[in-house]
This record gives C-alpha cells, structure tokens and sequence, in this order.
C-alpha cells in the first residue's frame, strides 16, 4: 500500500509495473492508489497549508436563480477572497476556520450590484455583498465534528471530508455539507417577503484540485471548484416562493496576497479597508 504522496516517476513507473505483474486493471490501479492518501492531511495541503499559514483563495463565478417550475438565470457575477487556516491534529483530526469578503455584481457590466431589479419578480432590491466566517473540525475519518452550538443552531447536519479521487497526475479532494435549520418568524411590522419561510437548507460541496507531484511542497498549488444549493436571500425579496439558488464558483490558491486580482483589491479596499492586512478584526 502507498503510504504517502507519489513524487518520482521512478516510485510510479515500479507501482505501475507491479500492478501490471499481478494482473489489475488501470481503473482498480486508480482506486488503490488514492486509498494510499491521508484524505485529512491532503485536504489541508490543499485547501490550506501544512505549516499552518493561511491559505488564500481567489474565486469568481456565477449565482443562480431557480424558481419551481421555470428554467435557471444567472443573477450575478461573484467575485471574493478568503483566508483559510487548517490544522492537521495529533489525533488525525481537522480544524479549519474560513474567513471572507464577497461582492456581488451585475452579470451584464460587472459594476457593483448595490441595487438590483430582480428579474423573477421585478422588484427593486439591495443586496449585501458579504462578509462571512466558518469554524469547523472533522475526526480522524474525515466526519463533521459539530459543535454544541452549531447543534443547536440545526436540526440536521452532515459533514464529510471525501476519500481522495486520482486519475493519472492529478488529485482531487472534496468537501460536503449539508445543514437544516429552523428559522425564526419574521418580527411584526417586517417585509413578509424578505421571510422565505420556516425551514432553511443548504448544501455546499467544494472540489480542490492539484498534481500529486506538487504535494511534496510547502505550498501546494491549487484550483478549486464550489457549488451550492440554497434559498433565497432575505434580500431578494422572494417570499416564500418555491426555488433554489446556486453558487457557481471557480478559484485558485494564491502563494501571497500581492497575487489577488485587481478589481477584488479595488472592491476591498473601497468595502472592506483592513481586510486584507488585518480579515479578524
């Protein structure tokens, strides 16, 4: 069996041999070979940094709309940044805590959405380009340790970090969760359509991506792939109309922040001064 990442031709060219000598097709051949990874200490090579630096992450992409019934629009253009800090436990556990800036903008100019007509019900809106942060750990198997707060906050919850995925050069780690909560009811005197209604549900499911040369590296090159399913935005204005939204989202990791695109500097220092230098404070 592998015991960790395959950095010479020469180690794959003799795995590659011996597997041929013992008669193993190429496919069963793939899926030994991604059982020899640490799927824990792999997720955080790849979304973070063994050495406990921060990894940062430069994303854009699409978010979509999806009322019951009728076809899929995208409404946005996404662009963001995050910090990332993963912690490889003793215990073979995980410890990540997510921090980012997001900016929703206009499909068609790429200007600041500040204000929106929403093409599903032509309301006029204002949506809050985002601020969040996530906290949390997985044991040894790569399961959803949660909180007793996060337990409290939902009545179901599921958290996996997957078994790792090669083909040829290339790894694959993968992330899912998937959350219920129950949402309070809307203060008297509240816009009834900012309620989307008593049950709130997400899915998020993250996809990094690198060559298995790389992982022997302080810093391992990486490209991501994030989708979501979810509700509509308080903002949106959408009631409880029935539909999903989405998050389509592509990004890379970064070696430095001299590396953010541009316009996402632009945004945070115009939105969010001090983030950058300072995400926490």
């Amino acid at each position: 069996m592998i015991t960790g990442p395959l950095t010479t031709l020469t180690r794959r060219a003799a795995l590659a041999g011996a597997t041929a000598a013992l008669g193993v097709s190429a496919a069963s051949h793939s899926v030994r070979a991604q059982n020899g990874f640490d799927k824990n200490k792999l997720y955080v090579q790849l979304r973070g940094n063994l050495d406990g630096t921060d990894g940062l992450w430069s994303y854009s992409g699409a978010y979509w709309g999806k009322p019951q019934g009728e076809i899929a629009r995208q409404l946005f253009r996404v662009d963001g940044f995050s910090f990332n800090t993963m912690t490889l436990r003793e215990d073979g556990g995980v410890d990540q805590k997510m921090i980012e800036c997001g900016f929703w903008q206009h499909p068609d100019t790429d200007e600041l959405a500040d204000t929106w007509t929403n093409p599903m019900n032509g309301l006029v809106c204002e949506p809050k380009h985002f601020k969040s942060s996530q906290t949390l750990s997985f044991d040894a198997e790569g399961n959803w340790e949660a909180t007793d707060r996060q337990r409290a906050a939902m009545r179901y919850f599921e958290g996996v970090i997957v078994e790792p995925i090669v083909n040829g050069p290339v790894i694959w780690s993968q992330e899912r969760l998937i959350t219920k909560a129950i949402r309070p009811e809307p203060e008297p005197g509240t816009d009834p359509l900012t309620f989307s209604g008593p049950v709130r549900t997400g899915t998020s499911l993250a996809t990094y991506t690198a060559n298995i040369d790389d992982l022997d590296e302080g810093f391992v090159p990486t490209t991501m792939h994030y989708q979501s399913m979810g509700g509509w935005y308080p903002w949106m204005r959408m009631g409880q109309r029935a539909g999903v939204c989405s998050f389509e989202l592509v990004g890379r990791k970064l070696p430095s922040t001299d590396e953010i695109p541009e316009r996402v500097v632009a945004f945070l220092n115009d939105r969010r001064p001090g983030f950058i230098t300072d995400p926490w404070a």
